[in-house]
C-alpha cells in the first residue's frame, strides 16, 4: 500500500545555456534524462530492499544495482562486528554509488538502485555527488572519486522509495536471513539514524506490511503513473 506520494511538479529539469555546454551537448543531455528514471529503494536493514529491487528491475526489464556490493571490505568487517558505520564511513561509498547513478542517466538507461539511504544527507550525495560543506577535512570522503556535473543529476531525476515497516515487523525479517553481513543488533541504530523522506524530496512511501510482490506493483503503478 502506497501510504504517502511526494512527487513535486518539477520532476524533470535539465541542463541550460549558461552551463559551460553547446546546445549539441544541452540537447543530448536533455534527450538522456528524458529517457532515463531512477529509482533507489531505501529503508533500514532488512526492509526488502534487493528483493523488491530484484523484482521491480525484472518487471520493469531495467538494470538493477544492490549498493551493498559495493561497501568497501573495512565497512563490512564493521558491520559484521556489530559497529555502526560512520558518516566518514559511509561518504566514499555513496559517491560511488552516485557513480552508478551517474553513468545510468548519461548514458539513457533507467535503473533500480537498492541503497539505505538513511539519511537526507545521504540522499543529496546520491543525487549529486557532492558532500554536505560541513563534513572533516581529515574524513577519508576525499579519496580521488571523480566530481560529476551537476546538470545530469538534478534531484528529480532520482525517486527515492521509502520502504517502511515497523522495528518488530523488520526485526522478525533480520533473525531469519542468513548469509549477510548486517547483525540485527544494528537494527536500532539503523532507526535512530534514519530520516525518512519528507516533501522537500522525490519521494514515495510504501508500506512493506504485505506480500513482496503487492509491494512491487504498489511502486510499479506509481512508476507508469509518471511515465
Amino acid at each position: 500500500m502506497v501510504t504517502s506520494r511526494i512527487i513535486p511538479a518539477c520532476s524533470r529539469r535539465v541542463g541550460k545555456p549558461g552551463s559551460g555546454m553547446t546546445s549539441h551537448q544541452l540537447l543530448a543531455c536533455d534527450e538522456q534524462l528524458l529517457a532515463a528514471m531512477i529509482v533507489v529503494l531505501m529503508g533500514v536493514c532488512g526492509c526488502g530492499k534487493t528483493s523488491v529491487g530484484q523484482a521491480l528491475a525484472e518487471k520493469l526489464s531495467w538494470e538493477f544495482a544492490d549498493a551493498d556490493l559495493f561497501h568497501p571490505d573495512v565497512n563490512k568487517q564493521k558491520m559484521s562486528a556489530g559497529v555502526p558505520l560512520t558518516d566518514e564511513d559511509r561518504y566514499p561509498w555513496l559517491r560511488k554509488l552516485h557513480s552508478v547513478i551517474y553513468s545510468w542517466i548519461s548514458e539513457g538507461r533507467s535503473g533500480v538502485l537498492a541503497c539505505s539511504a538513511l539519511k537526507r544527507s545521504y540522499r543529496q550525495v546520491l543525487v549529486t555527488g557532492k558532500f554536505p560543506k560541513d563534513i572533516p577535512t581529515s574524513s577519508n570522503a576525499s579519496q580521488h572519486i571523480p566530481e560529476h556535473p551537476d546538470y545530469c543529476t538534478r534531484p528529480g531525476d532520482v525517486l527515492f522509495i521509502y520502504l517502511r515497516g515497523s522495528k518488530e515487523v523488520i526485526r522478525g525479517r533480520l533473525e531469519s536471513r542468513t548469509g549477510h553481513f548486517m547483525p540485527v543488533g544494528l537494527l536500532d541504530s539503523q532507526f535512530l539514524t534514519l530520516e525518512e523522506p519528507d516533501e522537500s524530496e522525490n519521494s514515495v512511501s510504501v508500506s512493506i506490511a504485505q506480500p513482496l510482490m503487492a509491494v512491487v506493483m504498489d511502486i510499479y503503478q506509481v512508476i507508469v503513473g509518471l511515465s
